[in-house]
Formats: structure tokens, sequence, C-alpha cells
């Protein structure tokens, strides 16, 4: 919830420092298709992005974004470059999973670096082909 607040800048963390894995899950309005996200990192030294659909169980959740590196070993350790912003195009997407529409967003953050860290991220942003369409209309 904290994530989604209009005008309000927020993080989403773990519970608790120490661990594994943890993930927060979006519901979209509608299901689109996804061609980039771009993704705000808190301290998570690997993200990845898995979706699905309403009513789906967790095994049918697909891989949109494999697990990406967010931060060094040795950045996790020190606890420098927390904050570090990737955006991944529709070239570093799952192509199959691109290709179906999906109206839920799982990021999964991991930390295996640094016990005591409370890690997530503190945004995410998912881009649909039409929005992009739209934006290139508008700019011309």
């Amino acid at each position: 919830e904290n994530l989604i607040k209009d005008g309000v800048y927020r993080k989403w963390r773990c519970k608790s420092a120490g661990e594994q894995k943890a993930w927060v899950e979006f519901q979209l309005e509608k299901t689109s298709f996804i061609s980039a996200v771009d993704i705000g990192n808190h301290g998570s030294a690997f993200i990845e992005i898995l979706v699905g659909r309403s009513g789906c169980s967790d095994e049918d959740y697909k891989v949109l974004l494999n697990s990406a590196s967010f931060m060094t070993p040795q950045e996790c350790r020190n606890e420098t470059n927390l904050q570090r912003v990737r955006i991944f195009k529709h070239q570093d997407l799952n192509k199959a999973t691109q290709a179906e529409k999906w109206d839920r967003v799982r990021v999964v953050c991991t930390q295996p670096f640094n016990k005591q860290l409370q890690y997530g991220i503190s945004f995410l942003t998912v881009h649909a082909p039409e929005e992009e369409s739209a934006n290139k209309t508008n700019n011309k």
C-alpha cells in the first residue's frame, strides 16, 4: 500500500532484517501487456519480477524479468548504493511472457549478503505498449 499512494514517497521493505527472500505483489487496473519496467531499489541484492493473473496459483506465475543484480556483495556488506534505479526495456524481458496479458506483478527481492539490512524497493513503474504509443503521438 505504501508504494501506491499518490504524491507520497515511501519504500516497501521486508518485515525484518535477515530474511533471505521477500516479495510484494501489485494488482494492475486491467490485464495488460508489459513492455518495460522501471525499478527503484532499496537495499536488495537481486530483484526478479513474476507476473500472473487474478485467481491463478503461485505455480502459474511466469518470469517476466530474470533475477537482476542491483548491488554487489561488497556494496551490500558496506550498505552503499542502496537506491540504484534500473530500467528494463522490452529486449530485457522474457519474450514469451511479454506476449501475454497480465494483471498481477510480483516483485521478489533477495539479500543474501547482509543479514542486518531491512531491504526492498522504493518504486516500481510498469509500462504497457499502449502507453508508449500515446507518448510518441503526443510528442509530435
